[in-house]
């Protein structure tokens, strides 16, 4: 096991992590896009992104892209390559303005996280039925993982941080 760094929030990082990662000459079986911030105050990315469209979503996104050649060549008639990106139920409650990505207008992180959510199972619905269209021997699958116990919730109301500490051995994954 080898460890390459990748700062989703930086598509400077990410184009640095697919030039690393090509260096090798691996082949690419698997990609599973699963990072992201949940609720964060309203920021930027170094890009000039709102954080959890461009963290959750763009830096997802790009490094797709730029891998999908890679898991093309690794993936075989019997053995398909995977790319499993992490959702979450949210993206039901999401929706995707298109003339204000970006959360400019009014700005709620419920609303921006649920966007960019929305944002990923969209783009991996789309990017299958391409795949598929084109006899790619890839498979895109979005999952949502349920309710996890990790540090997402560090930007939640202080009552629902007491609610999590006292439930979360019960009902959290």
């Amino acid at each position: 096991v080898e460890f390459l760094y990748c700062d989703l929030a930086s598509m400077k990082s990410i184009r640095q992590f697919v030039q690393r990662f090509r260096a090798k000459n691996c082949p690419l079986h698997v990609l599973v896009n699963n990072a992201g911030v949940m609720l964060v105050p309203e920021r930027k990315t170094e890009d000039g992104f709102e954080e959890h469209f461009g963290l959750n979503y763009l830096g997802h996104f790009l490094l797709t892209n730029l891998l999908l050649d890679k898991l093309k060549q690794s993936g075989t008639h019997s053995h398909n390559a995977r790319i499993v990106t992490v959702s979450s139920a949210t993206h039901y409650v999401g929706k995707l303005h298109l003339n204000d990505l970006q959360s400019r207008c009014s700005y709620s992180p419920h609303g921006a996280y649920a966007q960019s959510k929305l944002a990923l199972v969209l783009f991996t619905y789309r990017l299958q039925h391409l795949l598929t269209a084109n006899g790619s021997h890839v498979t895109a699958n979005v999952v949502d993982p349920g309710v996890v116990n990790t540090e997402l919730y560090k930007h939640v109301f202080w009552v629902v941080k007491v609610a999590k500490w006292m439930t979360a051995w019960i009902f959290f994954k």
